[in-house]
């Protein structure tokens, strides 16, 4: 089921909750707690099966998976609450954007169908969506009429043999988490009354300032801090 995505609303939402950004570059382990109550892990060698050791040792849960693929973080959710798992060699800012990625999973994959769940189909629905029951004929068919998820919430840990996603939906999920993350971390409107001192710069160097700008000022890793500088001025 796809319904639509305003990353900005969606970032909005998640500072109002978290009581705002102090400053950037943001701490946004403290602020998914606070916002979310997630709590955030730092894990050596982080992979799936690490990852099912730590939550089954943690909060005797697991969820099934044994791959030893290196991971730079995961998110693991269930009606107990939702853990985040970031890989602790990673630098400072890489972790911050991959909390950000998962935190940004949880809002649209998790809290945005469980949200819509609960006010279309009333409490008792939310077992459907965690996977402790079926939904019944009827429920299917309201929740059709209501545009609500009548399986289970979807997972994206599974890999092709060559590293790939899979399929489309998995694809889509991971993209709009990175929009999201981005919004969250170097909200586009910030960036660009940033970048407007520079705007008399040649192209390539009113890139390579907005690429500055987001490593030095928002705290985005160099692998996403170029990209994003690169589409922020092509629009």
């Amino acid at each position: 089921m796809s319904m639509g995505i305003d990353e900005g609303y969606w970032a909005e939402w998640f500072w109002r909750r978290a009581g705002g950004p102090e400053r950037y570059p943001v701490d946004l382990g403290y602020a998914a707690t606070c916002a979310l109550e997630i709590s955030t892990h730092q894990i050596a060698d982080l992979t799936p099966a690490a990852a099912n050791d730590f939550l089954g040792h943690r909060r005797s849960e697991r969820a099934g998976y044994s791959d030893d693929r290196p991971l730079h973080g995961c998110i693991a959710f269930g009606p107990r609450g939702a853990t985040i798992m970031v890989e602790q060699k990673d630098a400072h800012d890489e972790q911050r954007f991959t909390i950000a990625h998962e935190v940004s999973h949880y809002i649209l994959e998790v809290h945005r169908h469980h949200r819509r769940a609960e006010r279309q189909m009333g409490s008792g629905y939310i077992g459907v969506l965690y996977g402790s029951r079926e939904a019944t004929p009827t429920e299917r068919i309201d929740a059709w009429l209501n545009n609500v998820r009548s399986d289970r919430l979807m997972h994206f840990m599974d890999r092709t043999p060559d590293g790939g996603y899979g399929c489309g939906r998995s694809l889509e999920a991971e993209c709009s988490a990175d929009r999201l993350a981005l919004e969250i971390l170097a909200p586009r409107a910030k960036m660009v009354r940033a970048v407007l001192d520079y705007r008399n710069l040649p192209f390539r160097d009113l890139v390579d300032a907005a690429r500055r700008i987001a490593e030095r000022r928002f705290g985005l890793p160099t692998t996403v801090a170029g990209p994003y500088a690169s589409r922020l001025i092509w629009r």
